[in-house]
Parts: C-alpha cells; structure tokens; sequence
C-alpha cells in the first residue's frame, strides 16, 4: 500500500470517526449540553446557566414575597421584579440554547470540509 491509499483510508477513517461522534451528541438534547460545556466555551456557557438559575431563584424569592404583600406598592414592586427576572431568564436559555444549534452546525460544517477534502484528493488523483 502506498502512502497516497495510507492518507486516503486515515481520512476516510477520520470522516467516519467524526460522523458517529456528530451522531452520538446530536442524539439527544443531555448529550449536546455536555459536550458544549467540556469545549473551548463551556465557561461562558457554564456561567450563562448559573446567571440563569440565579434569576430563576431570584423570580421565585420575588412570587413568594409577592404573596405574602399587603400594599399595593409592594406588590407593584415585587410584581416588576417577577417579570424582570423572568425576562432575564428566558433571554439567558435562548441564547444558550442558540449557542448549542450555532455549535451543531459547525460541526456539520466541519464534516463538510473533511469530505470535500477527501473528495479533492480523489479527483487530484
């Protein structure tokens, strides 16, 4: 075997290989978060999630504040920063979650360019 087959059968190995580890973290949601928190962002993304829990713990010390209000000023206040929270919350998981779709198709992409490259080295030859 020459070293242009040798090159050829370790692309084409590393296209495959790519391929079932694309297949295996976009089989489920669980597995997409994992692997975008152990990659070059995940201290962003880690960080965003904990911002998020905090305004949800926030969201819900403000309801329960709320309930128990008697002034109407109060719970106009309480009411504000229910809605805030909340706001601060949902903006944070969309754009996480973007995020992840963003990650989903540059990994496609770069199994693009594996093959195109694979397809290249064929036709050179």
């Amino acid at each position: 075997m020459n070293i242009d087959q040798q090159i050829k059968q370790a692309l084409s190995e590393e296209v495959q290989e790519i391929k079932q580890h694309n297949d295996a973290i976009d089989a489920n949601p669980f597995k997409q978060m994992q692997a975008s928190f152990s990659g070059k962002m995940g201290w962003m993304y880690f960080m965003v999630m904990a911002f998020a829990l905090m305004f949800f713990i926030g969201m819900v010390y403000c309801a329960v504040q709320f309930y128990y209000a008697v002034e109407t000023k109060a719970l106009i206040a309480w009411g504000i920063g229910i809605i805030l929270l909340a706001l601060f919350t949902q903006i944070s998981k969309m754009w996480y979650w973007s995020e992840m779709g963003n990650n989903r198709v540059i990994r496609e992409i770069k199994v693009l360019e594996l093959q195109l490259a694979q397809l290249q080295e064929r036709n050179n030859n």
